[in-house]
């Protein structure tokens, strides 16, 4: 058998991997005509009719079954293409297409001609600066997905490669790479997939944008290859709930027509369940596609030119839900490590599953996480359920709470969390007070000391690791004012005087804070070779470079977590930004604008947290270094095309990527909210469009946000561009009475300047050509049209 190469594949493709069609050959609408038996139907595409057999092909649309709908009282065409391995499935009923779901799929193997940008290994991983990344920001323009995804090898490797479930059951299915479950292995029924498997040429990929259905694709010359398809039906099984059902598709395609194909419930079939039912299949596929819509319908709606982006920012939303066990969090699925019950607990699943579902407008289903957390996981001294603390993430934690409150949320829920919220809020301020015992010469005075990461309680010496890292008192100065905010704004709405003064309390506790981090940040800056390094600890006399190699166990071995909390903080300065972006890049600690954990000169990408290093990136303006991020986040922690983000992902060694985990998956989604809508968090403005690529506004291109959530109300807002006459046009959907002031940037094509802005028909003189930006004050009315001309 002859192996088609992955280029050679890649040149047949017609379409980019997440597109969408139009239905029917040249445009031309589908639509059921009449259904003569279970296995026949008339179609129409285009005005042209034709009957045809389940398995048989008109034009290229193949019919896959009749299935009745018994809730709508309808019948359905199940229409599939297979002219190219970029197919859709579409689901048809008498007045036109009810479902539309585009096919995915991206190479796992790597084009060798590419790696590394020409680089050797040993040259990157012996540069002290970020070889890569800073070859690709040198270039004019915006960094390319294309360019960074060849870089790095795709992940083949992990604990579990992908894995499917729902959110009513225990149990996870996990995928081996090649597309082999415990359960199920395709390659019985048709074993040139182990040859293919073992090269390492599968192809993986989605069936409906952000839907959790896995594609396997084993291709072998052009026209032929198998597919296999994966999902875990939105059922319980047999009333047992530690058991999740998985529908499995298995296709042969030849000359670009089916072959055959085979339907698995589960497991292989055996006496008396010899065969599945295809409805079956189908129908769970489409109370799959209902069921999480119906779960994102609250959510902050997202279009945008690069499908890619859309669809991972959804789909992580969903495996982030789908890991869970109702609103009972998991830090992982199917690995001991991180599924194990003893990891729930774990802060960060907490404040970043939290943070996400708020920021897309998931409003009641964070107000439910909070309720769990909170109920299940702290205790009424504030001390957690977990095997450490992470202080910086207890100051976390008052800032979600916040956010919950600040968007919408239900204060009920905090009113029955109160005891233990507080309880968490004063374990900071008694840590603080602490601190202020120090002397006011300490460059440590006001610093909240603590562990930085709970790992340290399996250090050989965890009290060593009871730190003053800047980290905890960035974070515990957001929270204090952000919930303080929260608290002040629910007394004066209950006439309760005593949260009014608790909550006024907070905010002053929070404005001394951030004065003491800026005296202690200004007496721990350190010197060395020309260059000013601010270290994550308060007070240390050498840098990270310089201590950890020395001696692997010093506290600052955790400055990979008091970092990326420094800079989601918010607390902190453009230049104090600045300071920490460009010492890790200059020493060993980012690779490819990728954080770096565990160590120096590690070279193990920190997908996990590096959320908190795009949200400094974003909040200052280093526009170019966050896209620089995003794209090699989105290509090297994840895998491809079924998008599966391990915690952190090794780039110089040929080991395994550690095993998945949420706040990693979580990172697609978090980023492209603040690329679209940003808040900031150091005064009343809310940013549109403040980090997006140029070329989502090449000349034709529209983007679209709408409901998203904010302290002021939810937003939302169109751009298309008219780049051959050298405009933009924008519209901008303000709630009545928007108290804060907005911010639209139009990120042009080649970078150029605003030349003159209307808004709403007149001459709007408030904008700058070269930020990009035009500033809305408060209190604008509700839809504002922006003319931008360059």
């Amino acid at each position: 058998m002859r192996l088609i190469d992955p280029s050679l594949l890649l040149s047949l493709l017609i379409l980019a991997s997440s597109s969408q069609i139009t239905l029917g050959a040249d445009g031309a609408e589908i639509k059921l005509l009449r259904v003569p038996d279970k296995s026949t139907a008339e179609i129409s595409v285009g005005g042209q009719s034709s009957l045809v057999r389940v398995g048989e092909r008109s034009g290229r649309w193949t019919l896959m079954q009749v299935i009745e709908d018994v809730a709508r009282r309808s019948q359905a065409a199940v229409l599939e293409d297979f002219s190219d391995p970029l197919g859709h499935i579409v689901v048809v009923e008498h007045n036109g297409t009810r479902v539309d779901l585009p096919k995915s799929m991206e190479p796992t193997s790597e084009h060798a001609a590419k790696l590394y940008l020409g680089h050797s290994l040993s040259e990157i991983e012996n540069s002290a600066s970020d070889l890569l990344g800073n070859e690709i920001l040198s270039r004019a323009g915006d960094p390319d997905y294309d360019e960074i995804a060849s870089v790095f090898p795709p992940i083949r490797r992990m604990p579990t490669y992908s894995f499917v479930g729902a959110n009513a059951t225990m149990d996870k299915v996990g995928f081996a790479y090649g597309g082999r479950s415990p359960n199920f292995d395709p390659a019985p029924y048709y074993p040139p997939i182990y040859a293919i498997r073992e090269q390492g040429k599968v192809w993986d990929g989605l069936v409906g944008g952000y839907l959790p259905v896995l594609r396997f694709v084993y291709p072998e010359s052009a026209g032929n290859w198998t597919e296999m398809l994966a999902f875990a039906p939105l059922r319980i099984a047999n009333g047992n709930d530690r058991v999740q059902p998985v529908w499995y598709r298995l296709a042969r395609i030849e000359a670009g027509s089916l072959k055959w194909v085979r339907y698995i419930d589960s497991y292989h079939p055996f006496p008396p369940r010899t065969d599945y039912d295809p409805n079956a299949f189908y129908r769970d596929l489409l109370a799959l596609n209902d069921g999480w819509k119906q779960t994102l319908a609250p959510a902050m709606k997202v279009h945008v030119p690069e499908a890619r982006v859309e669809d991972m920012a959804q789909f992580a939303l969903v495996r982030e839900i789908m890991t869970r066990n109702g609103e009972f969090p998991k830090y992982g699925a199917v690995d001991k490590d991180y599924a194990g019950s003893e990891h729930d607990g774990f802060p960060d699943t907490f404040t970043v599953d939290t943070t996400a579902m708020l920021e897309w407008g998931l409003i009641d289903l964070a107000g439910r996480y909070i309720e769990n957390y909170f109920g299940k996981f702290v205790r009424d001294d504030g001390s957690i359920l977990y095997r450490g603390p992470e202080t910086g993430q207890y100051g976390r934690m008052l800032t979600v709470v916040a956010q919950f409150y600040d968007y919408g949320g239900d204060p009920a829920i905090l009113m029955r969390q109160k005891v233990r919220i507080d309880a968490v809020t004063r374990l900071l301020l008694g840590l603080r007070e602490k601190a202020l015992q120090l002397p006011r010469s300490d460059p440590a005075y006001g610093m909240i000391a603590g562990w930085s990461e709970a790992d340290a309680s399996l250090d050989p010496d965890p009290p060593r690791y009871m730190q003053p890292y800047f980290s905890n008192s960035t974070e515990a100065a957001r929270g204090f004012r952000d919930l303080g905010r929260a608290w002040s704004k629910l007394g004066e709405k209950t006439k309760s005087a005593e949260m009014s003064a608790w909550g006024q309390r907070l905010i002053r506790e929070s404005e001394e804070l951030q004065a003491d981090i800026q005296t202690a940040i200004s007496r721990s800056l350190l010197k060395q070779d020309g260059e000013t390094i601010l270290p994550s600890i308060a007070g240390v006399k050498e840098p990270f470079h310089v201590v950890v190699p020395r001696d692997p166990a010093d506290p600052q071995y955790r400055s990979y977590r008091a970092y990326m909390e420094m800079l989601f903080s918010g607390i902190l300065t453009k230049q104090q930004v600045r300071w920490i972006v460009d010492y890790r890049r200059n020493h060993h600690d980012t690779l490819l604008g990728v954080p770096a954990a565990y160590g120096y000169k590690t070279g193990i990408l920190a997908g996990f947290l590096s959320y908190g290093h795009g949200f400094g990136l974003i909040q200052h303006d280093f526009t170019r270094e966050a896209l620089l991020l995003m794209y090699a986040v989105m290509a090297h922690q994840y895998t491809r095309g079924t998008w599966t983000a391990p915690e952190t992902r090794p780039v110089f060694l040929d080991d395994p990527a550690a095993p998945y985990c949420t706040p990693a998956q979580l990172v697609v989604a978090l980023m492209t909210r603040w690329m679209l809508v940003f808040e900031d968090p150091m005064s009343d403005t809310v940013w549109l469009g403040k980090a997006m690529p140029e070329k989502w506004l090449a000349d034709g291109n529209a983007i679209s946000v709408s409901d998203a959530p904010t302290r002021w109300g939810r937003v939302g807002f169109t751009m298309v561009s008219h780049w051959s006459q050298r405009n933009i046009v924008a519209r901008v959907e303000l709630p009545s009475g928007f108290g804060a002031i907005a911010k639209v940037r139009l990120r042009a094509p080649g970078n150029l300047p605003l030349k003159s802005v209307r808004v709403n028909g007149k001459p709007w003189p408030e904008f700058d050509p070269q930020e990009q930006a035009i500033t809305l004050p408060p209190g604008m009315p509700g839809r504002i049209e922006i003319l931008a001309e360059y």
